[in-house]
């Protein structure tokens, strides 16, 4: 069998070939898609509107003040657009460098915890997850959060080691950074990272990292330093942090974002493919020698104490424990670096590459079945589950050779391929608002919104039922809403103006030049309340786009 060799000057440029790894692969037709409802509307939406006012300290969406999230993605989305020009381009692009900086991060922490080799393996399985590919395309606070909290994880375990300057502020602005970026739930990774320092002996590494008040200056300023000077110019705005969007996201289902307890514990195996074999067997191992190994110490407990926390949880989304690949990755990493990578591996070894072959050819035929099912009345699904099939087919039947050659580093190759080779063929013709089932449609409402934009700037338009929550970023206007929670406590006086409840606030609301914009299914309601016929302008979708017209006689 062939035995794997890195050479020495390879480690020189490594790094960069990393993070470009990291970056490439999501900045591909990072642009091609429409903004996705709701997540990605809502940080475009109130991104695009700092830019459009110059206002970059507070948050508003559709013209009201709008604080369930701290700045930061906001921040890099504004200054992608003011990069790229207002497109979807600019508001995901630092995306691809967040994703980059993660790749190189975790490269280094698996150089510093175990060796070089795992290092390396530890990024190659994080940039070919499909957790990754995924969730690092999303405008949301997740990626970044992700980026932030492993260079943490980083300069926490490099200060361990080391003690020097460049590690302790490294730490303290990383940390800031995260608090900036979705507040107290960016510190998670300290629950587990303080209690294995202690558990390993690093008491007076910790009491040097955590005594010295350099640190805590930089955290109050950083990353505290919005929250007071908001909270000070708005009365109520400290409560409302912490109660609304920090305990009631926890204890409660407020949210509407309850699952299952053991959602993430199916999410993030299965969010590891084509690794996941690999993941639990080195979990296995690492149990077995907690207290035992240091790293085995450190892993578990970075995993396992926020995995608890958001398992205990009330709210429960898919993006909340993308942080949490990386550890995954270096205990994967690890596991094929002590079996398939040593110098002699035990054919038994390559069982499980021949069962993901089996696996992804299956995939693949009832990709291209489904494809040739879908292709009569949804021609663009059908075609991207044609090719992205016929692609795993390929892939499948290289993995099978391999594994028969016992060649493990096209093993690893092809491996590496699979969900980032299946992206090629995802994204180039997806749109964001194609058909995927009869009266089922992807969320995004790019065209939609700019026939919207078309219209003169003072037309009168409501939104009926749902706010569409990239209406500022396509149109450049806000909205008047009728039957839409939102939160007015921060801006009353514009909520006046722009938010509508109740049937008479609509009857008034409405003239014979009033536009409305409304899910189908609401049609026929509206036009018992205003007692009127809607002639159809345009839609998209669910979504119809109508001008209200007085029945005859009336």
């Amino acid at each position: 069998m062939n035995k794997l060799k890195v050479p020495r000057f390879a480690f020189k440029s490594l790094g960069l070939l990393i993070f470009l790894a990291g970056m490439l692969p999501v900045l591909f037709h990072c642009g091609t898609a429409g903004l996705f409802e709701t997540s990605e509307g809502r940080y475009a939406s109130v991104a695009r509107r700092m830019l459009d006012s110059g206002d970059w300290l507070t948050p508003r969406h559709n013209g009201l003040r709008h604080f369930t999230k701290p700045p930061v993605t906001y921040w890099f989305a504004a200054a992608g657009m003011k990069l790229f020009g207002i497109n979807e381009f600019g508001a995901r692009f630092f995306l691809s460098i967040m994703a980059g900086v993660t790749a190189f991060a975790t490269w280094y922490l698996g150089k510093l915890l175990f060796c070089r080799v795992t290092g390396l393996i530890a990024a190659l399985v994080l940039v070919s997850s499909l957790y990754f590919q995924s969730q690092f395309r999303g405008l949301t606070t997740d990626p970044f959060l992700t980026a932030f909290e492993t260079i943490m994880a980083l300069a926490f375990f490099a200060w361990l080691s080391r003690q020097k300057k460049r590690w302790y502020f490294t730490f303290w602005l990383a940390t800031s950074a995260a608090m900036l970026t979705k507040g107290p739930p960016g510190l998670l990774p300290l629950a587990g990272l303080i209690p294995a320092a202690l558990l390993s002996g690093h008491r007076l590494q910790l009491k040097k990292l955590f005594g010295a008040a350099a640190g805590w200056a930089i955290f109050v300023i950083f990353g505290l330093g919005w929250y007071l000077l908001v909270a000070f110019m708005n009365p109520g705005l400290l409560s409302y942090f912490l109660v609304d969007e920090t305990v009631r996201r926890v204890a409660s289902n407020a949210h509407q974002r309850s699952a299952p307890f053991y959602y993430f514990l199916v999410l993030l195996p299965a969010g590891i493919f084509p690794w996941t074999g690999y993941l639990l067997m080195g979990l296995q191992k690492q149990i077995g020698r907690f207290r035992k190994s240091r790293s085995a110490t450190f892993m578990l407990l970075w995993l396992g104490v926020p995995l608890l926390i958001f398992t205990l949880s009330r709210s429960k989304l898919a993006g909340y424990t993308l942080p949490l690949l990386v550890p995954l990755a270096l205990l994967t990493a690890q596991m094929l670096r002590q079996t398939l990578l040593r110098a002699n591996p035990v054919t038994t070894k390559l069982r499980y590459f021949a069962g993901l072959a089996i696996f992804t050819a299956l995939a693949a035929i009832a990709l291209i079945i489904a494809g040739y099912q879908l292709l009569e009345g949804f021609k663009t699904i059908a075609q991207i589950a044609i090719f992205s099939g016929v692609f795993w087919l390929f892939a499948a039947t290289f993995l099978g050779w391999f594994v028969h050659k016992g060649h493990r580093v096209g093993v690893i190759a092809v491996s590496c391929l699979l969900v980032p080779g299946l992206m090629f063929f995802v994204l180039p013709g997806l749109r964001g608002n194609e058909a995927y089932a009869k009266n089922r449609y992807l969320t995004s409402q790019w065209l939609l919104l700019k026939r919207v934009a078309t219209l003169p700037a003072t037309q009168r338009i409501i939104c009926i039922d749902k706010m569409i929550e990239g209406w500022y970023f396509y149109t450049g206007r806000d909205v008047i809403t009728w039957d839409v929670e939102r939160n007015t406590g921060f801006d009353k006086g514009a909520a006046a103006a722009l938010v509508l409840n109740g049937d008479d606030a609509l009857r008034r609301a409405v003239d014979n030049d009033t536009i409305l914009v409304m899910p189908e299914k609401h049609l026929e309601r509206i036009k018992t309340i205003l007692d009127c016929d809607l002639d159809m302008l345009t839609g998209e979708g669910n979504w119809r786009v109508v001008l209200p017209r007085r029945k005859t006689g009336h």
